[in-house]
C-alpha cells in the first residue's frame, strides 16, 4: 500500500494574488441586501443605544429635555471614575482601528488582484454604436476634435435617455 503525498503547489499559485467580489453591490442578490442591510442596523443599535444612555445620564444629565436610562448617584460616581480608562481605552481602540484600516487598505491596493467588472467584448460593441452614433449626428470624429468651438443645432440636442436607449438596441 503506498501513500501518496499530496500536491505541493507551485510558486506562482502560492503567490496568485487573491481575488474577491461583493455580491451586495452586484445586481439582484435581494435577500443578501436585505440581511445585510438590517444586521448593520442592528449593530449599529447596540453602539448608538449604550452610547446614549451613559452620555444622557452623566454628562447631559443636567440637560431636562433628554430622556435619562438612570438618575443614580451611584452610576455617576462610577463613571466619573473610571473615566481616565475610558479615555485611555478609547485611545488605544482607535489606534488599533486607524492601524488595522491601514493595513487593509495597503493590502487591498499591493496584494489582491484587480478582475476586470465589465464585459470587454459588451464595452466595444457600445462605443462603437456610440462613435456611428455620433458621427451621425455631428460629424465625423477628425471634425468634432479640431474644432474649438462648436453651435449644436436645436434638432442636434439630445433627449434624457437617448444614449440609454441607443445601449439597449
Amino acid at each position: 500500500m503506498t501513500i501518496e503525498k499530496p500536491k505541493q503547489p507551485s510558486t506562482a499559485e502560492v503567490e496568485k494574488p487573491i481575488s474577491y467580489t461583493d455580491h451586495y453591490y452586484q445586481k439582484g442578490h435581494w435577500w443578501l441586501k436585505i440581511r445585510q442591510t438590517i444586521v448593520i442596523i442592528l449593530l449599529w443599535l447596540c453602539v448608538v443605544i449604550p452610547l446614549y444612555w451613559t452620555l444622557s445620564s452623566t454628562i447631559l444629565a443636567q440637560k431636562p429635555y433628554l430622556y435619562h436610562a438612570w438618575r443614580y448617584a451611584e452610576g455617576r460616581d462610577l463613571f466619573y471614575f473610571y473615566d481616565l480608562f475610558f479615555l485611555i481605552a478609547f485611545i488605544i481602540l482607535a489606534i488599533i482601528i486607524v492601524g488595522a484600516t491601514l493595513h487593509n487598505n495597503h493590502r487591498m491596493k499591493q496584494h489582491v488582484r484587480k478582475e476586470v467588472q465589465y464585459d470587454p467584448e459588451q464595452l466595444r460593441v457600445r462605443k462603437a454604436k456610440l462613435e456611428t452614433f455620433y458621427t451621425d449626428r455631428f460629424g465625423q470624429a477628425s471634425f468634432r476634435k479640431s474644432v474649438r468651438r462648436y453651435t449644436v443645432n436645436p434638432d442636434q440636442n439630445l433627449e434624457t435617455h437617448t444614449i440609454q436607449k441607443l445601449y439597449e438596441d
